[in-house]
């Protein structure tokens, strides 16, 4: 039992360290992009090259001069401080109750994974179990985005930059598909044609000429109009399931090993108490 336990406490010692830094790189991260953006972009300048560079490759040219991680990322940043000061915590309650021997951190630790647990295994089941309601959740600030603040194949805004490069991306147009565009006028002025029907990053070839066909009489074989991006992101994640599939079943066994070791640690320490006593 001794071994038993003497290996528990390492796992837990080891994993919960792992924990704590992750949840410190979250905090630092989340922290330095919401209020050090100029910090980040400096330190993203030679991403931010690369990814012109692939813009103007696909036709794109777009600036990313003005570009601001803060405006783009928006409240996100709020996402990884809270994830990083939660594994952080976890991080050292588990750590700190394993090391030391401590039950009550132990058993707060255990409520903490179960509690996480839950959450992870709801969100596969209502991925499952009501899965139109959750497209249609995911989809609806996207297309938001799209009717009202997408502004043209060479715009450089946040927004209008990464409609952009996921359209180039994924060779595609729009959420569902080219009509999530009809209800939007900033991008209409992007080129000299009078009434555009789809804006020129749906088409296939982005020369101007070409585009200037592409965006009044816009077809299957000269554009992407009616094949959506989630349509096409879901399709990438479906190639990719497999590893998706391994990731998290070694999440979901990582989770339930730390619970037994912890409650391995917490009964041996109980049976120590009860001899002491006695």
């Amino acid at each position: 039992m001794g071994a038993c336990k003497g290996c528990s406490q390492f796992f837990l010692v080891l994993v919960n360290i792992i924990f704590s830094l992750i949840g410190i790189a979250l905090l630092v991260v989340g922290c330095i992009v919401r209020w050090g953006n100029e910090f980040m972009n400096n330190l993203l300048q030679d991403s931010y090259s690369k990814l012109t560079n692939a813009l103007k490759d696909a036709g794109v040219d777009s600036n990313l001069n003005a570009f601001n991680i803060a405006d783009f990322v928006g409240d996100a940043t709020l996402a990884f401080i809270i994830l990083g000061a939660f594994f952080f915590v976890l991080g050292i309650l588990g750590c700190v109750g394993a090391c030391c021997q401590v039950k009550c951190m132990l058993v707060i630790y255990v409520i903490f994974l179960v509690i996480l647990l839950l959450v992870e295994v709801t969100f596969i089941i209502l991925i499952f179990a009501v899965r139109s309601e959750v497209d249609s959740w995911i989809k609806k600030p996207f297309k938001t985005a799209i009717q009202k603040e997408y502004k043209g194949i060479n715009a450089t805004d946040s927004i209008s930059i990464a409609i952009n490069f996921v359209s180039v991306e994924f060779k595609c147009c729009g959420v569902e598909n080219s009509g999530d565009f009809n209800s939007s006028t900033l991008w209409r002025h992007e080129t000299n044609v009078a009434n555009p029907v789809i804006p020129a990053i749906c088409c296939k070839n982005k020369t101007e000429s070409e585009i200037s066909d592409c965006v009044q009489y816009p077809d299957d074989n000269n554009s992407y109009r009616n094949k959506g991006c989630y349509e096409a992101i879901e399709s990438w994640l479906t190639d990719n399931q497999n590893v998706m599939i391994g990731v998290g079943a070694a999440v979901l066994a990582v989770e339930l090993l730390l619970m037994i070791f912890s409650l391995i640690v917490c009964k041996t320490n109980r049976k120590k108490d009860d001899y002491d006593e006695y």
